[in-house]
């Protein structure tokens, strides 16, 4: 989950622990191979013992690639649903898909960092492309709940509902997308306000594409 200026001190450290586990095992593989990077090794770069690494991650290869198992919580769906009256389907998507993404890196090239992996290690790529379609798979799921308790699609029929659903995630996947990259650009070296800054600008972008369109 991303940060949060409202969580508390243990679930930053928590967040914490994983960008160093993270930034470990990107260090050792482009210094020293898949090989030779073991769990043990990112553990002990990154300060934590073996047995914590496993709190975090499944394995190395999950650590290298920044993978996270992704479930969208049926008491935090039904909050969003909830809340969302107030904050709006956009906004409410946006949140939604920022919960779900995970911390952002602070290491600024962290994303060439992985893509350069994936050439020298073609394989992992299906590691990857498996954890894209739980996260799709989940998110969806979830982005369709959430319209249909919007009142201007009740009475569409459940297949212009998940058309629909499509539609809005596009838009907010867009949005965010945009909103990290321009995060990313800034180099920066902390990540404690990142939430409410990628939210809102996320949200900004969503809202002028959509005002624009109507």
């Amino acid at each position: 989950m991303i940060i949060d200026s409202n969580l508390g001190l243990r679930d930053r450290k928590r967040l914490e622990t994983r960008r160093r586990l993270e930034d470990a095992a990107v260090t050792l593989v482009l210094q020293g191979g898949l090989e030779h990077t073991t769990v043990d090794a990112i553990s002990e770069l990154a300060d934590v013992s073996p047995r914590t690494f496993f709190n975090y991650f499944e394995s190395k290869d999950a650590a290298i690639l920044g993978l996270r198992q992704v479930e969208v919580d049926a008491t935090e769906l039904a909050e969003q649903c909830a809340q969302m009256t107030e904050r709006g389907l956009l906004d409410s998507v946006v949140h939604l898909l920022l919960t779900v993404m995970g911390p952002p890196s602070t290491r600024p090239t962290m994303r060439e960092d992985r893509l350069e992996i994936l050439r020298r290690h073609p394989h992992l790529l299906t590691t990857q492309l498996a954890q894209f379609t739980q996260l799709t798979a989940a998110v969806t799921e979830a982005v369709a709940a959430l319209v249909a308790k919007d009142a201007r699609f009740a009475s569409d029929s459940p297949a212009d509902q998940a058309a629909s659903a499509d539609l809005v995630l596009a838009l907010c996947g867009g949005a965010v997308r945009v909103a990290v990259r321009e995060w990313a650009e800034m180099n920066p070296t902390d990540a404690t306000d990142a939430a409410d800054q990628l939210e809102s600008r996320a949200i900004s972008l969503a809202r002028e594409v959509s005002e624009k369109l109507s």
